[in-house]
């Protein structure tokens, strides 16, 4: 539980972890009503669809806008607008996980209602807290990815780029949103320190419904 605990326990703990939260998700979904089955299914297959609309319409989009008649009838020169792309892209996506994170962070790390017995058990604290992290940022990592990565993918496919620049986008992207989530938690930690934690969850609360 200290912090001088060799780091080769840290990874097999988080790995553990996580496994464990995965293993609790796909039993409440084996155990669901049918009704409640069929509409997840609906929801992701609908998920990925508008991902794939995305997708196709971006291809579209940025096709017309490489392509040379443009230039030539209207005058317009795309590429500095398309060379923004990339990193416009990756900045908002950083910007909306970091200020979402925050809330469901805190949540995770001080409202939590397993920290105590993570804590007390014989896990490695910061793998705890790298679990922790981690399930906190995959819901807003998927939802900005969501809107990202297929405007993203368009890009490469129609200005074809070869297959590499597609898993290091991804590994990219899965950096950017640790990275964001990190200094996430930082605040976090230093709100917590100031203010009580489930005071900064009703303040939270209020400014989002307003």
């Amino acid at each position: 539980m200290s912090a001088s605990q060799p780091s080769g326990r840290v990874l097999p703990a988080i790995w553990n972890l996580l496994r464990l939260r995965l293993r609790i998700r796909l039993n409440s979904f084996r155990h669901a009503k049918p009704g409640r089955k069929v509409l997840s299914v609906i929801g992701i297959l609908a998920v990925l669809g508008f991902a794939g609309f995305i997708f196709f319409l971006s291809t579209l989009v940025l096709g017309f806008l490489r392509s040379p008649d443009l230039a030539q009838y209207v005058g317009i020169q795309a590429g500095p607008l398309l060379q923004a792309i990339p990193p416009l892209t990756l900045s908002a996506m950083f910007v909306g996980i970091l200020v979402t994170s925050f809330g469901v962070l805190l949540q995770a790390l001080y409202l939590s209602g397993d920290m105590d017995f993570l804590l007390s058990s014989p896990v490695p604290i910061r793998a705890v807290f790298v679990a922790k992290l981690m399930q906190a940022i995959l819901p807003n990592l998927g939802l900005l990815s969501l809107f990202g990565l297929p405007v993203l993918f368009g890009l490469g496919f129609s200005g074809g780029y070869r297959f590499l620049y597609y898993p290091l986008l991804v590994l990219m992207l899965v950096a950017l949103a640790l990275v964001a989530a990190g200094f996430s938690s930082l605040i976090v930690m230093l709100v917590a320190r100031v203010f009580p934690a489930r005071r900064a969850a009703e303040v939270i609360a209020f400014l989002g419904a307003t």
